[in-house]
């Protein structure tokens, strides 16, 4: 018999009983569903998270901090306590974090604290000032511009592509270079350009200065790109100094030399030596927090997420396959007669096999196809939801669930072995059946 024989005697067998076949078939799109969505989330997820970061040069890189309770963060953050041998971070303390083995850089980095919002020429949107001031060897990833020709260069900016995302301008960041960045200060502001009350001022202009904000202008100069850095404005360190040394009419107190640096980035020339450097770190005592150990932890997660959502699959699998069994072992009985008919003329038990394994094979092709298929469009909607979320807490990710061609391919090809291997018993009790016996069955 040829094989486009056995596959008009399967269809006709399958289309005799719709219902019977219908419900086999929805228990398999259930299954294939979870099963791709799964793999989706998993493999979309541990891209995201490597986007995320930036790559290679994120994944090299570790921040220092003078606090060594806060090492090693959690992915959802920890309570970090304040300890009486807490160090400051200097310009010193970069030097020697740049002396350990396998590591190529340190650069100090500083926490603006003294600004509050900016708005960008052109735009009436108004942004939280999340500043940090950076050296100029902080050869920080670009999407347009350039970097700080030097510390001592003011009224300068680098921005986020973050930024630029919410602005849409992320597909042509360079329109943002040389726009002009208006930056308002806290009230009370003391440091460069403030215009501090005259010594001797009357108590009203001093308490009406505490409760003014000033404002400072600078220009972007250059766009990062998608990193650690998306969400930041970086200024030079030069500069950095200037805005937090607080001013008074007799005298002034640079607040970075006084508390040191918020963070040193200290870049390591392997991903593989972050864990050693890491220790070296934290045995002088300094915190650290490295963005490969943040990947790793939550690729741990997703791995014990892939593992309970693969145990819901597997279950919703074999309810499946008890399905297909159980759909082919009612079409065996109810077709025990013609399968008398046909070893009575000669059909061979392994013809009868074949026969009911195609069967049970087309119920898997077409339960995985459609699950599929369904998975597909579900991925669709799952990523247009996540990714207007992400964005709205400003990260960059495009597909949180990725349904690749090769997934569904995999996921028919699961599918089909699956009903194949369900059929297997049916198959041979059909084929083991006395042909005398199933004949007078039907008289």
């Amino acid at each position: 018999m040829r094989a486009a024989d056995y596959a008009r005697i399967a269809a006709g067998d399958l289309r005799r009983q719709p219902l019977r076949s219908s419900l086999t078939i929805i228990a398999l799109v259930i299954s294939t569903v979870i099963l791709v969505i799964m793999i989706a989330l998993s493999i979309g997820g541990r891209q995201a998270v490597t986007k995320q970061y930036g790559g290679g040069n994120e994944l090299s890189t570790i921040a220092v901090t003078a606090n060594q309770s806060g090492s090693g963060l959690s992915v959802f953050g920890t309570v970090q306590t304040v300890t009486a041998d807490d160090k400051i971070l200097t310009d010193k303390t970069a030097q020697e974090l740049a002396k350990i083995p396998h590591v190529t850089g340190a650069v100090a980095r500083a926490h603006i604290w003294e600004f509050r919002d900016f708005t960008i020429a052109g735009s009436d949107r108004q942004f939280v000032a999340q500043t940090e001031g950076v050296p100029s060897n902080d050869q920080i990833p670009l999407k347009a511009g350039r970097h700080f020709t030097s510390n001592d260069e003011t009224n300068v900016v680098i921005l986020g592509i973050g930024y630029a995302r919410d602005l849409g301008m992320d597909d042509n960041p360079q329109q943002l270079v040389g726009k002009t960045v208006r930056i308002t200060t806290q009230p009370g502001y003391r440091g460069v350009d403030a215009a501090i009350p005259p010594a001797g001022a009357p108590k009203s202009q001093t308490d009406a200065f505490s409760k003014t904000a000033t404002t400072l202008t600078a220009t972007i100069v250059g766009v990062s790109d998608t990193g650690s850095d998306q969400n930041n404005l970086l200024v030079p360190m030069g500069w950095a100094h200037q805005i937090r040394t607080a001013r008074d009419t007799n005298s002034s107190v640079d607040q970075l030399t006084k508390e040191g640096y918020t963070s040193i980035n200290v870049t390591v020339d392997d991903s593989a030596n972050v864990e050693n450097v890491s220790k070296a770190i934290s045995d002088r005592g300094f915190g650290q927090f490295s963005a490969k150990a943040q990947v790793e932890k939550i690729n741990q997660l997703t791995t014990i997420l892939w593992f309970i959502l693969g145990t819901v699959a597997l279950i919703a699998a074999l309810a499946a396959a008890l399905g297909i069994t159980n759909t082919m072992l009612m079409a065996v009985a109810e077709q025990r007669y013609v399968i008398g008919i046909w070893r009575a003329v000669g059909a061979k038990r392994s013809t009868i096999v074949r026969l009911f394994l195609l069967q049970s094979s087309l119920l898997g092709l077409v339960g995985g196809l459609v699950g599929a298929g369904v998975a597909y469009a579900a991925s669709y909607w799952i990523n247009l939801y996540a990714s207007s979320l992400l964005r709205a807490e400003g990260l960059a990710i495009a597909n949180i669930a990725d349904v690749s061609v090769w997934l569904i391919v995999a996921a028919t090809i699961f599918t089909t072995l699956f009903g194949m291997l369900a059929g297997l018993y049916p198959a041979y009790k059909a084929a083991r059946q006395d042909p005398s016996d199933a004949l007078r069955s039907g008289q």
